[in-house]
């Protein structure tokens, strides 16, 4: 009996030697199995971009991103996120409901945006000749697909600039819109320090040269009649907003407010223009619950 009980021990102990060897190679080979990994942040970190959010505070006090590199909208596609368009047909001289899914490198259908001016995401929508400025904001449903209404007002080719946080790093992708059609553009106005806008009047001051590459405070001082407008409104988180389009290619820059005067009616931003050119300066301001927009030729040396 006492042989027997023996033999048991032994048996179990064997059995628990075993049990024991085939758990710790599990966890061995669960250990060396690489975590998963996003396949954007993979891109991200390729591209050289930090994963975290910058410290300082942009519009409405969210935390500024980083752009990936090359974030301009002059791409399809950039560090794994990518803008797919459903085929539209656009006509001159009329609106139409626009579709398109951002994708990662998966080819699936990107849903966790992060807010950023309150909205998911900014679509900026420009004639190649830098004319109907429009900045939009979609509407995302649950299956991932965002949809937006467009106006083609003359026939031509339209860039649509998609400007959206994921992960605290800033993408721009764009893509081409056709409405069918001949329609000369139109030329660059010339360069100027005055706008108007809906009995809005707006000086740009600037320094005497801007360069590109270097930061350069413009403010935008806004009259009604001669007298400055202390009526101004919060929208989308900042009382002004400056989007700085680059001629003839297009390329984008989205400029944060550096704050505003509002017994003046003025309104600064800290801008770096990349290129060298001509750049189109957007500049939106609201009263009264209405939006207003003005735009600016400047020449950067």
């Amino acid at each position: 009996m006492l042989n027997s009980t023996f033999s048991r021990l032994a048996a179990f102990a064997a059995t628990l030697a075993v049990l024991g060897g085939i758990a710790a190679g599990v966890g061995a080979a669960i250990d060396a199995t690489p975590p998963f990994q996003d396949c954007l942040k993979v891109a991200a970190a390729k591209a050289g971009v930090d994963t975290a959010p910058m410290g300082d505070e942009g519009h409405g006090g969210e935390p500024m991103v980083e752009a990936v590199p090359g974030a301009d909208g002059l791409k399809s596609e950039l560090a794994g996120a990518a803008l797919n368009p459903e085929p539209s047909s656009f006509t001159a001289g009329r609106t139409t409901t626009w579709r398109f899914k951002v994708t990662d490198c998966d080819g699936k259908a990107l849903r966790d945006f992060e807010p950023e001016n309150g909205k998911r995401l900014h679509l900026i929508v420009v004639r190649k000749d830098l004319t109907a400025y429009q900045h939009l904001h979609p509407q995302l449903a649950t299956d991932g697909v965002w949809s937006v209404e467009i106006e083609t007002p003359r026939a031509g080719n339209y860039r649509a600039i998609a400007d959206f946080v994921i992960d605290g790093r800033k993408y721009v992708v764009g893509t081409t819109l056709k409405a069918p059609g001949l329609s000369a553009d139109r030329s660059l106005p010339a360069t100027s320090l005055q706008a108007s806008a809906a009995g809005y009047d707006v000086e740009l001051r600037r320094p005497a040269e801007l360069k590109a590459d270097e930061e350069a405070q413009l403010t935008f001082r806004i009259t009604r009649k001669g007298r400055p407008v202390r009526n101004l409104q919060p929208y989308l988180g900042s009382y002004g907003h400056l989007v700085a389009l680059h001629a003839p290619d297009l390329a984008y820059s989205h400029v944060h407010p550096k704050g505003e005067d509002l017994v003046a009616g003025a309104i600064t931003f800290n801008a770096e223009l990349h290129e060298r050119g001509n750049y189109r300066l957007f500049m939106q301001f609201q009263t009264a619950g209405r939006v207003h927009t003005v735009a600016f030729t400047q020449a950067v040396s």
